[in-house]
């Protein structure tokens, strides 16, 4: 045959080849593998779809294992105000970094003060086994306590303090607590030992650590164990009054601040009265500092014909 027969020959072979090798209608076959097709993106999904995630239940909260933390030392601090007030610094150290510091629970018995540090880590927790140090500062209930040895025993780590006097204060005359008629003190006697005292520490700056007030921009004083309406108004001082609960919640929305305090009354007799009036510090809620600073005297006032003569007979300063 001639070359220009074959040629279209051929030409019309591979076009019915092709033909028999699609499938009928046109379309193209399904791939046996279904990881190679086209999802339909508008087909509805069905609930047992193992593709759409169940939510989960709440799952069960992890178990903990608490255990008594490792302490290495202990430190007590005594504030020498008064009341006196004494805290335990507790340093040691938390065995793998899981381990957190849990409760810390005091109990006093009898003389000695039982302080339990407890650790706490999950208890399937795979760790990494890095000791990690802690320092907690833990206040100590000693007001109302008598004079004595006491001893602090945190987790069988011990040490001992000594209140050298009774560590609860009298109120003054003319409170809820104490009757003015047992001492027969009239108001304008209470009146002018307060005066008498605030200018000797505020006007004068007798009072130890004074430099701790004189940067606020006003003073405050707890009306605690005083009459206010007795209070006087004092040339130069920015003097402002409140009570302990108002203090408390001055210190957690502002911060830590120091404040007066009329911490002492006594009266051996109508005609000799004992003042004390101490600095302190208010603390925040949210606060985890302990304050060493602030001072306080007692002054030792006798009735003369002239009116009231005081003498310093007792100072502290923390």
């Amino acid at each position: 045959m001639k070359l220009k027969t074959i040629l279209p020959l051929l030409f019309v072979a591979l076009f019915l080849g092709l033909a028999a090798c699609s499938p009928a209608g046109g379309e193209p076959a399904a791939s046996d593998n279904p990881a190679t097709e086209t999802p339909d993106l508008d087909a509805p999904v069905s609930s047992d779809d193992p593709a759409t995630p169940t939510p989960d239940e709440d799952p069960a909260p992890e178990k903990m294992v608490e255990s008594e933390a490792n302490v290495e030392a202990i430190s007590i601090f005594i504030m020498e105000s008064f009341p006196v007030q004494v805290s335990v610094n507790v340093t040691g150290y938390l065995e793998d970094g899981c381990t957190s510091l849990g409760e810390i629970s005091t109990n006093r018995e009898d003389n000695t003060f039982v302080v339990t540090a407890l650790a706490e880590r999950p208890a399937d927790a795979i760790c990494t086994q890095q000791i990690v140090d802690f320092e907690e500062n833990v206040a100590l209930d000693v007001l109302g306590l008598p004079a004595g040895t006491y001893t602090v025993n945190v987790n069988g780590v011990t040490d001992t303090f000594t209140l050298q006097m009774d560590n609860a204060v009298e109120p003054l005359p003319g409170t809820d607590d104490e009757p003015t008629a047992e001492l027969d003190l009239p108001n304008e006697d209470v009146a002018e030992l307060l005066r008498l005292t605030l200018e000797r520490a505020l006007v004068d700056q007798e009072i130890p650590d004074y430099a701790l007030l004189a940067d606020q921009p006003e003073i405050v004083l707890s009306t605690e164990n005083i009459d206010s309406t007795l209070l006087p108004e004092l040339e130069g001082v920015n003097l402002v009054t409140m009570t302990p609960e108002e203090i408390q919640a001055k210190a957690d929305a502002e911060g830590d601040f120091p404040y007066l305090r009329f911490q002492g009354f006594s009266a051996p007799s109508n005609d000799e009265v004992n003042v004390s009036l101490g600095s302190g510090w208010a603390v925040g809620a949210d606060s985890d500092m302990i304050y060493l600073s602030g001072g306080g005297f007692t002054i030792n006032y006798t009735r003369t014909a002239d009116g009231w003569s005081g003498e310093v007979t007792e100072m502290w300063i923390s």
